[in-house]
């Protein structure tokens, strides 16, 4: 009766309330009418758009943010701005959102404009999250975890963003690839979001910690780690509510994030104490008879979820089991059956501790059937075997017999019950063996399949190797006797001059492959054995593009072939490492001078300053590269044409450089006519 009767008290507060709020909205309404004074409108506009719900808030904050720009105060530009973008962003009208983030870049400066401007895109960004499909979502996801992985220097707005986004999508279920029932990364994401913000004043980094404070307390599978975030959940919103700006805004204070960390400190009395915890409870009523709207989910789900959590943990069976039968009946009428068994399961707890065991058993029958059609759930997705399957079905009939037995002999009765839990208990044990079994035998065929492609693996780089050093030992000793042969005949005597500068020259190219040939080794070994950052340096494109065809032609040009050069030298400027870069473009150049006999050879790029990025491309009209090798080329140790010159290390050296520089590279498929590689490098203006 006492339930039924605070109900009631809830209601009379919530019209009490509302006709309060309505007379202090007419006041302030009247008093702004008088009001001449810039800032006493400013204030009074702010209280009233606080007060607002829905459309008001658009009516009041449009007014305050027409007056603020004129009077150019910008915390209350900044307030307005803030109430219209949220109001246009949680109704995902983006041409309105997108409009008000135009004034924000304009109209306001320094941190509070990077918060504000941060927040609401985040929250853009969280929507697509939670309410989308498809590759717009999975790239959201993939650029924030890159600005993570990469150890890019962002501001701590920049990694409260990246941390939120990609927090809210595990908590969602986004990341599909972890283990759902870990929550730990979870946590760690929120963590961080809370740790960049401790570096930045409350005022302009407030605005995702309270939301990142409630998942930390419902993701906590620890009580006393859920306990400690609740203490801090309710300390930040309380030093922001102390803030200088905020004390002149009483009406603006968040009641729904108060409900939330008062809801989770009355459930913490093993850590705080029964009186703390007590006092935070009466704390949850209170704004929860005058705030009734800011529940979470319903004022009655709060109360009986809440009120069910407290009584339990100080003891307090009775009321306990109240405040159980009406969630359980709030479940039933919401359709939520799946979560009826806990407070069931809750209820059977406490009528134990009150050693009322007639109504725990009575309360044990209810449990039972809900735990059984729960198990033929589950039983009906994990088991295969048919035997198992009938026998089941034969122990819940059974248990139907029990049952009506259990109704006519209370004497029988728990002998009955107690045969009946046995053989539940032994069908729950052979569900788990078997269950347990499967995921082993699966875990065994997963582990001999890694073996299996360890092996193939380990064979394969064996073979690579072996091919790599017989290749590498040709490669060597054919420029050595080249240069040995030669170095003989120009010392010779009878060796006229033509011929000895027509020997140097071959001297010189054979001394160069072998350089060139030592250097990619050395430059494999290196890229593989270190993990810094890549220095970068400003350089003028089309400059290093121009010296890397000219050392072609000077050293290998070839009679019939035409060597262009596309680009214009206009705004060629980039950012980036010319040292790799030559190395990488060189290695295409000689690449496509190797397999063509004629025809012509072409270095082109391009810049494109609204994406940020640099399309190189050589084009050759060689013997080109077949379709089914168009990756396998750019793996260690692999040649084209095994009759050709070469290591087989230049193409996976350009891929290694290109990776490095945070580019990609890969053969044109659609060019037929030879071959067609293109590098697409970020600029980095």
């Amino acid at each position: 009766m006492k339930k039924y009767l605070l109900f009631l008290c809830l209601l009379c507060c919530a019209t009490v309330r509302g006709n309060t709020l309505t007379s202090i909205r007419d006041s302030l309404q009247e008093s702004l009418n008088k009001a001449t004074e810039e800032q006493a409108r400013l204030e009074i506009l702010t209280n009233l758009m606080d007060l607002s719900q829905q459309e008001k808030i658009v009516y009041y904050a449009k007014q305050l943010l027409d007056e603020a720009t004129r009077a150019n105060e910008q915390y209350y530009k900044e307030a307005a701005l803030t109430e219209l973008m949220r109001y246009y962003v949680n109704r995902d009208i983006k041409d309105s959102t997108d409009y008000y983030l135009d004034i924000t870049n304009k109209e306001l400066t320094g941190e509070a404009k990077e918060s504000l401007v941060n927040f609401i895109r985040t929250i853009q960004d969280t929507r697509i999250i939670y309410y989308t499909q498809g590759e717009e979502r999975k790239q959201l996801i993939k650029e924030n975890l890159l600005k993570l992985e990469s150890n890019q220097k962002l501001s701590p707005y920049e990694k409260m963003s990246a941390n939120y986004l990609l927090g809210m999508a595990l908590a969602n279920n986004v990341l599909t690839d972890f283990p759902k029932e870990d929550f730990k990364q979870v946590s760690d994401y929120f963590i961080n979001v809370i740790n960049a913000a401790a570096k930045r004043p409350l005022r302009y980094s407030y605005h995702l910690q309270p939301n990142s404070y409630y998942i930390l307390c419902n993701f906590s599978l620890d009580l006393e780690q859920r306990t400690k975030y609740a203490i801090q959940y309710l300390t930040i919103l309380q030093d922001y509510a102390k803030t200088k700006e905020m004390k002149k805004r009483p009406y603006a204070v968040n009641k729904r994030h108060l409900l939330n960390a008062y809801s989770s400190l009355a459930n913490g009395s093993q850590y705080i104490g029964k009186d703390m915890a007590t006092s935070y409870y009466h704390k949850f009523l209170s704004i929860l008879q005058k705030y009734p709207e800011e529940a979470n989910v319903t004022a009655d789900y709060e109360l009986y979820y809440t009120s069910a959590n407290y009584y339990q943990t100080i003891g307090n069976y009775k009321k306990h089991i109240d405040y159980c039968d009406s969630m359980i009946a709030f479940l039933k009428k919401a359709h939520y059956e799946d979560n009826i068994i806990d407070y069931v399961e809750k209820k059977i707890s406490a009528y134990d501790s009150l050693k009322m065991y007639k109504e725990a058993y009575n309360c044990y029958k209810d449990y039972t059937v809900l735990l059984d059609t729960l198990h033929q759930q589950q039983l009906a997705k994990k088991l295969d075997n048919l035997e198992i399957q009938k026998e089941v079905n034969k122990l819940l009939i059974e248990k139907k017999e029990l049952e009506l037995k259990l109704e006519k002999s209370k004497s029988i009765g728990y002998s009955l019950l107690a045969l009946f839990l046995f053989a539940l208990s032994i069908t729950i044990y052979i569900s788990f063996r078997l269950g347990k079994m499967k995921s082993l035998y699966k875990k065994l065929q997963e582990s001999n399949e890694q073996v299996i492609i360890a092996s193939e693996k380990a064979q394969e780089s064996e073979r690579m190797k072996n091919a790599f050093i017989k290749n590498m030992c040709h490669e060597v000793r054919t420029p050595l006797n080249a240069i040995n042969g030669f170095s003989e005949l120009i010392a010779n005597e009878n060796t006229d001059s033509n011929e000895k500068k027509a020997f140097s020259k071959i001297i010189y190219q054979n001394c160069h492959n072998l350089t060139v040939m030592m250097n990619n080794v050395l430059e494999i070994a290196q890229l593989d054995s270190s993990k810094d950052q890549i220095e970068l340096e400003s350089i003028q494109l089309h400059a290093l593009c121009f010296q890397e065809m000219e050392n072609l032609k000077k050293l290998q040009e070839k009679v019939g072939i035409e060597y262009i050069l596309e680009g214009s030298k206009e705004n060629d400027t980039i950012l980036t490492n010319p040292t790799y870069l030559s190395v990488l473009i060189a290695h295409l150049l000689n690449n496509a001078n190797k397999f063509t006999k004629e025809g012509r050879i072409t270095l082109a790029y391009q810049l494109n300053h609204n994406n940020h990025t640099a399309i190189i491309s050589v084009t050759d009209t060689g013997c080109g590269i077949a379709p089914d090798k168009q990756e396998w080329i750019f793996e260690r140790f692999t040649k084209g044409d095994d009759f050709v010159p070469g290591s087989g290390l230049g193409l996976y050296l350009c891929r290694m450089i290109a990776q490095r520089l945070n580019g990609d590279i890969h053969v044109d498929s659609d060019y037929t006519k030879g071959a067609r590689f293109i590098l697409i490098l970020p600029i980095c203006e």
